[in-house]
């Protein structure tokens, strides 16, 4: 899964899941934004934050 991948995941757990997820969107979005390649940090939290949003979403269907 690449990086936008990710950024899109989080993007549609938003949608389902609301506002506690815009501090992830906003997290997921920097590196984007400034132009550079994430870090190992935001992969990292990205990739955790995926698997919390898909879990999210297996709960609910």
């Amino acid at each position: 899964m690449n990086y936008t991948q990710i950024a899109i995941s989080a993007v549609e757990a938003l949608i389902q899941n609301g506002p506690m997820i815009v501090a992830d969107i906003k997290a997921l979005l920097a590196p984007i934004k400034e132009g550079r390649a994430p870090t190992d940090a935001e992969w990292a939290f990205a990739e955790r934050q995926v698997d919390v949003s898909n879990n999210m979403i297996k709960t609910e269907n």
